[in-house]
This record gives C-alpha cells, structure tokens and sequence, in this order.
C-alpha cells in the first residue's frame, strides 16, 4: 500500500484531538491501554523515527530510508521490507493507523504524520520517549558497569598453571605436578578461587595416577574451599561439581564401590552441567562406566543400555564443544564398555557389536596421534588388545578394519604393536599406574603366544609379575599372579 505524502507544512492538531498514550514495551506496543500490538521491531521503528524527528527528520520534507532506520537499530543486521510491512501493517486497526506514513510501506521512505504527531505521548517503562531514553531503548548507549576488582593473577602462577594443562594434557603426570608446585608460592593472598584451581588440578593427577590416598587430601581440602563464603556464587557452583565427581572417583576406583559412585554424581546440579561441557564430559563418562560395571555385575541390560547411553551422551558434548581430550577419552571408554557388554551378553543381538567398539577406538587412537595426547598411558593399547582377543580376529583383519576406515595401523602384527607403544612411552613408564601395566604385558604375552613368539610371551609374563608384585590391592595382585601362571605353562608348551 502506498501513502500520498502529506502537505509540507506543518499542520497544527485540532482542539478535539483525542490525546494518546503510546508505551514502548520489549515485545511490542501499546496505546491507550488496549490489548498489546506483539512485535519487536514495530516499536523500535517508532523509536528510531522519534529519534530522528528530534533531529529535525522524519518529516514529509526530510523522510528516513529503510537503512538509515536500521542504522539507528542497533544489533539488527538488516531491516527487510516484508518485516517492516508485517510491523507496519498491526497498526491499520488501531486509533493511530496513520501515525507512520511513507511512499512505499515495505521500503520507505518513511516520516511520521505531523498533524497526529502532537496528540501522542510515547513513554518507555513509565517516562518519556527522548534523548537519552530513547538512544538507550535503541540499543545506541549501552550501561557500563565496573567489574567486581579481582587481583591480577602474578605471571609467575599464570605461567606455572598454563604449562601444567599443557603437561596434563599430553599425560606427562609428574612434570604437571611440578609445575604445579611451581606455581602454588605465587597464589595471591585471599584468592581462594585460584588456591582451589591448584587444588583441582593435583587432584586430577592424582586420580589418573591411582594415588587415591593423596586425592582423598585433595578433596579434603577442595571441600573446605566449598565453605568459605569469599568464594564467588558461580564459581562454588562449579567448584562443587567437580569435587563431586572427583569423589564418585574416589568412591568407584579405590574403593570399588559403584552404587556410592553413582549417588555422588547425581549430587552435580544439572544446571551447572547445562553451562560447562567439560563437567558434562566428564560427568557423563564417569557414569556411563559406572553403570557398565553395575550392569556386569547385576546381569541388567536396562543398565547396559543407560551405560552406553551416558557414555554417548558424554561423547556427543565432546564432539559438538571441540574437545578433543574429551572425545578421545570418551571413544576410548564407549568402545571398551561395548566390548565388555558384548562379552557379558547384555546387548541386543541386531545391537553394537565387536566391529563397532573396534571402530570408536580407532578414532580415540587417532585423535591421540593428531593432538599428541596421553602418550604415557597404554589403555588404548589394552583396549585394542582385548577387543581384538574377544572378536577373535587376526591382526590383518583388525588392519583391514583399520584401513577402511581411514585409519591404518603403523604395525606388522600385535607384538609389533605393543612394543611400539611399549617404547614411546617408556621414559614415562612411572606414571603409568602399575595394575595399567599389568594388564597390558599380560595381553601382549596372550598375543604373543597366539603368535607363536613363546620367548617374548615368557620374558613378558616374568615382567608382569615383577609389576603385580607393587599393586597394593591385594585382590587386584592376585587376579595378575594367577593369569601370569596360566599363561607361563603355555608359553613353556610353546
């Protein structure tokens, strides 16, 4: 619809003019109290045509474009016509139908109608519709509000704490951990936040080191943290998150209690996990495993699928954030939880197979390579190793595996294999908790056996038990002694 433009001169209103009250709201307009016109952008077109009046346009004799009205707009992009004619268009049944005119209602120019002008009184949440007002309302002058003052972190503890994430990142535990003593004398008086970034972090190691001891300190002390008021809201929010899955840890890996673990993590509220997915990450991985041992251990299938289930759920927040410490963590468990389910019977048959936990390790390996992350852990290999044993597949089958999916394995053979991932991370062999090493010279002996190496199968079940020997758990050292003597007289037959 086109509007005939109006005389140039200004026309003074009538006596009789009925007054108007027009309020600008978030969400549209309302005049003289009638039901609310829902719009967004039909009052800020108001707003931005006032504002230009105020300077002399918006007149028959000066009228705005469409882009000198966005202009005034801030935050908007692009002012279309058919988003202008829709805004437009709510006012034709109301008593101000002829307030905005313009040559053209979907693209202008527009100017306001002189002789309606003078009997509205626009206001914005209860004042009038000027200045300064109306420039705020346009977005144009945002508040600045100070920042709470935080002491500048001292270099000394930035540069301490940036190299050990960088450490712990590639799996060099005890480095980290140096660094992080580097950094504890420069904590800034009263900073409790960054006392318990510290915290956090030596817990961390100490939970991939299985030193549950000094990880039961850790907690200790994060959780005298929680109780210090100086502590920002958020902050303990997240803080007590972390301490809560740290915990659910403690409970499942030292003292191997699943159903304790699982009532830890239904302690994190699920807002803070909504708001950070590295807590959802971790949140979700560690319940997943959970629920996997729980389901193995009841025979469930319901809590087999609720396994796989988190363990998705926690690879998908990986995924989607650009985490890749997390997603290569994540794969690696979804894949040893399908394999141990498969092993258990408790999938469906026409379910995720052998084949499929195959595939999700491959990838956690291969992230590992790109990233260059936890070159001192050797649970991949143990992963890949027990996986291969339970499909029953031969080492050129699992390379065919590998290679169609992109992903080719550097190795002739399974000893190849494990002795190159035995070499790379020797230097770093301490770090390894020693039930890791265990389990890992144990499936390197089997394969060695199936074949047909019965030296190396022998010098590795002597070496196994050499490393089952310093595992406190006395359950764990003798579950490794029995599998070293059963496979010793094999490697004897050999």
């Amino acid at each position: 619809m086109t509007l005939s433009p109006a005389s140039t001169a200004p026309v003074a209103p009538t006596a009789d003019l009925p007054s108007h009250r027009l309020q600008l709201l978030p969400q549209g307009l309302r005049i003289d109290g009638l039901p609310e016109l829902r719009s967004r952008l039909l009052p800020r077109l108001i707003a931005a045509l006032l504002q230009a009046h105020e300077q002399g346009l918006a007149r028959v004799d000066s009228p705005c474009s469409r882009a000198e009205l966005r202009e005034r707009i801030a935050g908007m992009a692009e002012l279309h016509r058919t988003q202008v004619w829709r805004a437009l268009a709510l006012l034709d049944d109301s008593p101000l139908a002829a307030l905005i005119e313009a040559s053209a209602r979907s693209s202008g120019p527009f100017w306001l109608n002189a002789a309606l002008l003078p009997a509205c009184r626009f206001e914005i949440d209860g004042e009038p519709a000027t200045g300064e007002a109306l420039a705020r309302w346009l977005g144009q002058q945002r508040p600045v509000r100070a920042p709470a003052a935080a002491p500048l972190l001292p270099l000394a503890y930035a540069e301490a704490l940036a190299r050990a994430d960088y450490l712990l990142d590639r799996g060099e535990l005890y480095p980290a951990r140096l660094a992080l003593q580097q950094a504890a004398p420069h904590v800034p008086p009263g900073d409790d936040a960054a006392a318990a970034a510290l915290g956090l972090r030596r817990a961390r190691i100490a939970r991939r080191l299985g030193d549950w001891a000094a990880l039961q300190d850790e907690l200790r002390e994060l959780g005298q943290a929680l109780n210090n008021s100086r502590l920002p809201r958020l902050e303990r929010r997240q803080l007590r998150a972390r301490v809560a899955i740290l915990a659910a840890w403690h409970w499942f890996g030292s003292l191997g209690q699943a159903a304790p673990a699982l009532d830890k993590l239904d302690e994190v509220d699920p807002d803070v996990l909504a708001a950070d997915s590295t807590l959802r990450c971790d949140h979700g991985n560690l319940r997943g495993i959970v629920l996997r041992d729980l389901a193995i251990a009841r025979g469930d299938a319901a809590l087999a699928a609720q396994s796989l289930a988190s363990l998705g759920d926690a690879l998908r927040s990986a995924s989607l954030a650009g985490l890749p410490d997390a997603l290569q963590v994540c794969a690696a468990n979804l894949s040893n939880a399908l394999g141990r389910l498969v092993e258990a019977d408790l999938l469906p048959a026409d379910g995720p197979g052998i084949e499929d936990a195959l595939r999700w390790l491959l990838l956690s390996d291969a992230l590992c390579a790109r990233w260059q992350l936890g070159r001192s852990s050797l649970l991949n290999t143990i992963f890949l190793l027990r996986l291969a044993a339970l499909g029953r597949l031969d080492f050129a089958a699992l390379q065919r595996l590998a290679t169609a999916q992109g992903l080719p394995l550097p190795a002739t053979s399974f000893g190849d294999l494990a002795a190159q991932r035995w070499a790379s991370c020797r230097a770093r062999q301490s770090q390894i908790p020693a039930d890791q090493r265990c389990a890992f010279l144990l499936l390197w002996a089997r394969h060695a056996l199936d074949e047909g190496d019965a030296f190396s199968a022998t010098d590795l079940v002597r070496q196994a038990r050499l490393q089952a020997r310093k595992l406190r758990d006395e359950e764990a050292r003798r579950r490794y002694l029995d599998e070293a003597q059963a496979l010793m007289p094999q490697s004897r037959r050999a």
